[in-house]
């Protein structure tokens, strides 16, 4: 699997929330229904200022690295107030023996408008690298995308509202959402506009271990790409249906990847 498909599916695995155990997803979409992301906002979930939450990573079940995904703050970015989000992908002494992934993702959400305005990317793994920052002008309905380890750039396209990977996580959890929902929205990636679509399919309670049984929604994500179902892998999910509104874990499968699981193991918040 080439290395923006993984990413991809990344991109999937945080936006979804997650399962303990692999599911088996509806192979059709059913778009019926479905409404947009922003109809679904509510102020009964506001996001914190500060909080770290720290998820264990597993490949076919075997221990590899942490997930941190963190919210750090508030600073002005063009004269807009914005979230700072931060996710760090670090792999373990086993998994870096053969395979060392280094991985930091920033964006900066808005904190009235609730779009990105800027997404900055960090990616060492084994010898692929990639230093970037994408600036987005929601006024002109642009962003520029800047390599910065070739000094390269590319302009293109945005619709409104548009999100990056990891502020639409973080938006998600400002959706009121119930059994029955489908949520829509859009997210930029690799110079790509996707659409993202959640359904939410059920109430239930999982068990995290040290952190025990918890009520959970769980969801089946999907990305389309110019109306087209992305099938590289699947995800599926179970998200906190109140509070803080936390991914609670995550599976990602795939036929190389075969399954890529996270699980949500610290919490701190202020």
């Amino acid at each position: 699997m080439k290395k923006n498909k993984f990413f991809f599916l990344f991109l999937i695995l945080l936006t979804s929330g997650c399962a303990l155990k692999l599911y088996t997803p509806k192979p059709i979409l059913d778009l019926s229904r479905m409404q947009a992301a922003s109809s679904f906002l509510s102020d009964k979930y506001p996001l914190p200022i500060n909080e770290k939450l720290i998820y264990d990573i597993k490949w076919i079940g075997i221990p590899v690295g942490t997930l941190t995904s963190s919210i750090k703050g508030i600073e002005s970015i063009n004269g807009r107030d914005a979230y700072v989000l931060e996710a760090v992908f670090k792999t373990n002494s086993f998994c870096s023996s053969f395979y060392a992934v280094d991985d930091r993702f920033v964006s900066y959400m808005d904190k009235e408008k609730l779009y990105t305005l800027r997404h900055e990317v960090y990616r060492s793994e084994g010898k692929y690298r990639k230093d970037a920052i994408t600036e987005f002008d929601h006024i002109n309905k642009q962003a520029r995308f800047r390599n910065l380890l070739d000094n390269t750039e590319k302009v293109f396209e945005i619709p409104e509202g548009v999100h990056d990977f990891l502020s639409a996580y973080y938006y998600f959890r400002l959706l009121s959402l119930r059994e029955g929902d489908k949520v829509a929205y859009v997210v930029s990636n690799n110079e790509k506009n996707y659409q993202l679509v959640v359904s939410v399919e059920s109430l239930q309670t999982i068990n995290l271990g040290v952190l025990g049984k918890k009520p959970a929604l769980f969801v089946q994500p999907y990305a389309l790409l110019d109306g087209n179902v992305i099938k590289e892998g699947r995800a599926c999910g179970y998200y906190s249906p109140e509070g803080n509104r936390y991914m609670l874990a995550a599976v990602v499968s795939a036929p190389v990847l075969t399954k890529v699981s996270a699980s949500l193991s610290k919490i701190e918040s202020n």
